[in-house]
């Protein structure tokens, strides 16, 4: 295909998909094997009249995709994350059909929510990209969109604005990166109680590790909340956790390691996913929530506004994320936790990225244990408690 075949044609195939990827690709290719975000795109189009474009593209889910084995053990969802990077990947498929070269630099989102989960037995995931402007200057493009993502009909995300361009925002120039040094490493040797964990104010890696696996404590006192584990585990070593139990408010820092042996850059075009560093948002709110004691099940809830200022490379030797805990709450009746931060990451001490108003949710019985087993709480969409 060329690329005036390519911008002549309104859908594409799942064998069109595939040949988008990799260096033989008549356009900015998109990323290949495990982050592939869909396989087909079912319609693209511009209406000059009115100027706006829609995309829509959908992934056909498996119950052996490779990350249900990894988010969550025992309990397994699509990540969140990767339904925002399938849909800045439409807006670059979408770029590429317009025409608008190098427009591929994933820039920000705004008023993410969720409010459903993705699961082993669902199967058809639609990303539907509504193109709102493009605007052009000095050979510069901002493509500007909003989306929701559905899952056999019924919607589980949505997304009020997503942009792309050909350069990244400019950083604050004040941001600078949490100096908290690198803590000693040690071994883990034995599980710890439920109120040695709480009183502690670091994690060695380890013990995040051990907690991603559900070992790391013997007595939690409920349903003990997990990290991603393997491949989508984005915390390493946390070198800080503090709490004002009479506000709310806290921090946690925490830092991981990075190289260019990351799993993901081969996939990528030698990139690390900005969705992934949103996810270690996540994670970090989620691992604070269980920090604090509350049981249940950690779900990311969405954010109001994400702007990324710079891509993570297989240079970068350090990645730190830093959140400030703006408020945490507590429902009456079910005991749900809620937790909501800002948050930035940054790579060798520049700002990467910034996230404002994340959410995260801790949730009781709302966790499957007994997949694959078809049963009707697997089938998706919408968020279920075992008591509905």
């Amino acid at each position: 295909m060329t690329p005036e075949e390519f911008r002549k044609r309104s859908s594409f195939n799942c064998g069109d998909v595939l040949a988008l990827v990799g260096d033989d690709s008549p356009i900015p290719s998109l990323p290949g094997s495990l982050l592939l975000p869909f396989h087909e795109v079912t319609h693209v189009s511009w209406d000059d009249a009115s100027k706006t474009g829609r995309i829509e593209a959908v992934r056909h889910n498996r119950i052996d995709e490779w990350f249900y084995a990894c988010h969550f053990p025992g309990d397994p969802v699509m990540p969140g994350c990767w339904g925002i990077d399938a849909v800045w990947q439409a807006l670059r498929f979408f770029a590429a059909w317009r025409g608008l070269p190098g427009c591929d630099k994933t820039l920000g989102m705004e008023n993410v929510s969720f409010f459903g989960q993705i699961r082993p037995y669902d199967k058809k995931i639609t990303y539907a990209v509504d193109v709102l402007s493009i605007e052009d200057e000095g050979g510069e493009h901002l493509v500007t969109a909003k989306a929701t993502v559905s899952v056999d009909g019924t919607t589980v995300y949505t997304i009020g604005s997503a942009q792309i361009g050909t350069s990244y925002w400019e950083g604050d120039p004040a941001a600078k990166a949490p100096a908290i040094k690198l803590l000693p490493e040690e071994p883990m040797t034995r599980r710890l109680h439920a109120s040695e964990f709480a009183a502690k104010n670091f994690l060695s890696r380890a013990e995040v590790v051990a907690l991603s696996q559900g070992t790391l404590l013997d007595d939690f006192p409920g349903e003990m909340g997990l990290l991603p584990s393997s491949l989508m585990l984005e915390i390493g070593q946390v070198r800080h956790l503090s709490c004002d139990p009479a506000t709310g408010e806290g921090r946690i820092v925490a830092a991981k390691p990075n190289g260019p042996l990351e799993w993901f850059y081969p996939m990528n075009h030698g990139l690390k996913p900005t969705a992934l560093s949103i996810d270690a948002v996540w994670q970090l709110l989620g691992l604070f929530l269980f920090w604090r004691q509350n049981a249940g099940t950690g779900r990311a809830l969405g954010f109001e506004k994400v702007e990324i200022f710079d891509a993570i490379r297989p240079g970068d030797r350090e990645i730190l994320l830093e959140g400030q805990i703006l408020r945490t709450t507590k429902t009456e009746g079910t005991g749900d936790a809620f937790v909501r931060a800002d948050a930035k990451v940054f790579a060798d001490g520049r700002l990467v990225l910034s996230c404002f108003n994340a959410n995260v949710g801790c949730h009781k019985n709302i966790r499957y244990s007994d997949y694959p087993q078809m049963i009707d709480m697997g089938f998706g969409g919408k968020l279920k408690t075992r008591k509905d």
